[in-house]
């Protein structure tokens, strides 16, 4: 298993540079304007969902605020050690640096928006609504799946699944009216673009870790003119790999 490449189309790099700004652009509307344009969508929506504190759809709600809460940063601190007892410190470094990246933003964006939450919320919430940490952190964290864990043949499938999560994370959010639907939009997009960013800028040391990794499954015995060539040393069952 190693680290996926960043996409070579350049409208995946564009995207994740302007789509921060857009959201800290909207913060700043919401700063300046106290009633966002679009708060009629949210009343409106925030109007539709919600329900009783029972029941199964509560119960999932709350499974993933726990999950976009401590736990979670639980579960990521059990992965990066996974990452680096199989000797892939590397992606390890990318999957930290791009929550932290993400948590930055979100507290910085939050710290520009300063947008209350719901009146009508259901559980303890902390700091500002706009945009959603939790929806942010599913988004960031499906990505970092998809850089570290997920075969490059298998990426097409993952990616409606990490749709499907993060839409899942944010009905959760408004379900429990802890955040406005804009709030959970804005999020998502932060949380994937931070973490799409910071695929870009670790690109060189994620590529190192590939062909490392590339180059120890490749049959003994291969031998090739160019660099990294890997080149069978003694013979038989003694042969050993090397690489320039």
């Amino acid at each position: 298993m190693t680290p996926n490449g960043f996409p070579k189309s350049r409208l995946a790099l564009a995207l994740a540079v302007l789509v921060p700004l857009g959201v800290l652009g909207d913060a700043i509307w919401i700063r300046l304007a106290g009633t966002p344009p679009w708060q009629g969508l949210d009343d409106h929506w925030n109007a539709l969902v919600g329900g009783p504190a029972d029941g199964v759809r509560w119960q999932l709600a709350q499974l993933l605020n726990r999950l976009g809460a401590a736990p979670g940063l639980a579960l990521l601190a059990i992965a990066v050690v996974a990452l680096l007892l199989t000797k892939r410190w590397r992606s390890a470094v990318f999957a930290c640096a791009a929550v932290a990246a993400s948590a930055v933003a979100v507290d910085l964006v939050k710290r520009v928006g300063d947008r209350p939450r719901p009146l009508d919320v259901m559980i303890d919430t902390g700091s500002w609504a706009f945009p959603s940490g939790h929806a942010a952190r599913m988004a960031a964290f499906v990505v970092i799946v998809a850089v570290v864990w997920i075969p490059a043949r298998h990426l097409r499938a993952w990616w409606p699944i990490a749709v499907f999560l993060t839409v899942l994370m944010m009905g959760a959010r408004t379900w429990q009216h802890a955040h406005w639907l804009t709030d959970t939009i804005a999020g998502a997009a932060l949380g994937w673009s931070v973490t799409a960013l910071a695929w870009f800028a670790l690109t060189p040391l994620l590529d190192r870790e590939r062909a490392q990794r590339e180059a120890l499954d490749a049959p003994v015995g291969t031998d090739t003119d160019g660099p990294g060539a890997l080149r069978s040393v003694g013979n038989g069952k003694h042969a050993i790999a090397e690489v320039p």
